[in-house]
This record gives structure tokens, C-alpha cells and sequence, in this order.
């Protein structure tokens, strides 16, 4: 599998399989594996990598401020990294999302985990929401939603809940594309947040117009046999479904808390 990105330390790091240990036939299944060797050369990448995902910028702070809270604004000024553990397992996979899907080549203009007002717990809806903007006459447009989970140990329920999330999302269009376009109006991004509108209306209007895509990644601890077999046996799946699967290896929660902590 080929990714498209300015991180090509992370997808050496976690190692994109050629050949999967699974063979699904219903959706596309992406498989991607720890290589624990490479914690001491990507630590400080991935600690950098965490802050950033974690800091809000002045203009963040401002667009609270237009949006009417002020308080908000001044408590989210700074590093916004959470405590709890649980929180810091979930963004850390829902910034693994934003970047496949990035990486995939699709747009997102706005990453959610940036605007949670309350960092020490994950934030209602979409965990991603991506774009392509299709090219005049030459193909559709498409909508990416994901959702993302860590379980140290595997559990179904975990991919039961994020496949049900990811089907209410298109009702007839996520709720999360009216915030972001909210956001990136109030960014000055006048002319991506009309695009954003029109997808919007395409999909209220005739949503077979539009493609939608369903990022699904999980991750654990180990390798499960058949992480997705859940979805395999449905007896109907929605069309676009995309699984990803990361096999972590022993010892990962606490080296990622040690990143989470990592102040230099």
C-alpha cells in the first residue's frame, strides 16, 4: 500500500502490510503492524506529533472568542494534551485516522479533536471527516467518515459500536459538516466552506450523487486472528467500508504515555 505523506517516519513505524493476514472480501481491509524497533528512532516524532494535535493556535482561540466563548478560549490557550488514559489511547487512534485518511489523499480541513471543550474526554460524533473534491465531469464527490478505537485486548463490541456509528452518520449528511463549515468560515476559508454547503445539499437532495466512504480502525495490543469478522458475517454492509486494522506490540500504552508526558 502506497501513502502519500510528509510523515513517512510513521508509516515506517507502523508498517503497512503488502499481504494481509486476513482475507475479507466484502470491504477493503488494511492492515498495519508495529514495528517496535523503530520506537527509540520515531519517539520524538511522535511526541512532537502528539503536542501539535494537542495545542490550539491563536487563531483557534480567536474563533472560540467570535463564537461566543471567551472563557472557553482562554482555557484552551496552550497545550491541551489530556491526563486520562483512556482519552489519550482514543485521540491518539483518531489522529492515526486523520492521518491515513490524509494520506489516502483526501482532505480534511478540519480535525474535530482540536475544538473539544472538554480535552479530558472524547468528543461527541465524527471522529474524522474527509473530502474529495471531485474534478469538473470527471467523477463523483466523496465524503469520508471515521471512527477510530484502541482496546488492549481485543473486543468485538469495540468494532460493533463503531460500525453502528458509522451508519447513522449519513442522515442524509454527518451533523459534523455544518461545524465544519462553521469553522472554516470563520477561518476566511470562504471558498472550501462553500464546497463543504454544497456537498451538504447534494447529499440532502440526491445523496446518490455523492460517495460515501466509512473509515473503520481499530486497534490492539497483539494480533487477533479476525478482527473484523463481525462485519463479515452482516447480512448487508454498507458499500465503502474501509477496516483498518493496527497490530501493536507488547509494552505500547506505557511508551505512549511516556510521549503523551514528554514536555522538551
Amino acid at each position: 500500500m502506497s501513502l502519500e505523506t510528509e510523515k513517512n517516519w510513521l508509516w515506517t513505524w507502523l508498517c503497512p502490510l503488502g499481504s494481509p493476514r486476513v482475507n475479507y472480501r466484502r470491504f477493503t481491509y488494511i492492515e498495519f503492524e508495529e514495528d517496535a524497533t523503530k520506537r527509540s528512532e520515531v519517539e520524538i516524532l511522535l511526541a512532537q506529533m502528539l503536542r501539535d494535535y494537542h495545542t490550539y493556535s491563536d487563531v483557534d482561540q480567536n474563533l472560540f472568542r467570535q463564537l461566543g466563548y471567551p472563557r472557553l478560549a482562554a482555557t484552551l490557550a496552550g497545550d491541551q494534551r489530556p491526563n486520562d488514559h483512556r482519552t489519550r489511547m482514543g485521540n491518539f487512534m483518531e489522529i492515526l485516522a486523520y492521518e491515513l485518511a490524509k494520506a489516502s489523499g483526501y482532505d480534511l480541513p478540519v480535525l474535530r479533536l482540536r475544538y473539544n471543550p472538554n480535552p479530558e474526554q472524547s468528543m461527541k460524533g465524527d471522529d474524522i471527516l474527509g473530502f474529495r473534491f471531485a474534478q469538473e465531469g470527471k467523477e463523483r464527490d466523496t465524503v469520508l467518515v471515521g471512527e477510530a478505537k484502541f482496546r488492549k485486548e481485543y473486543k468485538k463490541r469495540a468494532v460493533e459500536e463503531a460500525y453502528e456509528a458509522l451508519t447513522r452518520s449519513f442522515r442524509p449528511y454527518p451533523r459534523s459538516m455544518e461545524f465544519v463549515r462553521t469553522i472554516l468560515s470563520l477561518r476566511g476559508d470562504i471558498a472550501t466552506a462553500d464546497k463543504v454547503d454544497l456537498l451538504r445539499r447534494k447529499l440532502a437532495s440526491n445523496p446518490e450523487s455523492v460517495e460515501r466512504k466509512y473509515l473503520l480502525i481499530m486497534g490492539t495490543v497483539g494480533r487477533h486472528p479476525d478482527p473484523f469478522r463481525y462485519l463479515d458475517e452482516l447480512n448487508e454492509i454498507r458499500t465503502g467500508v474501509i477496516a483498518a486494522y493496527v497490530v501493536f506490540q507488547e509494552e505500547f500504552t506505557s511508551w505512549l504515555e511516556q510521549a503523551y508526558e514528554c514536555r522538551g
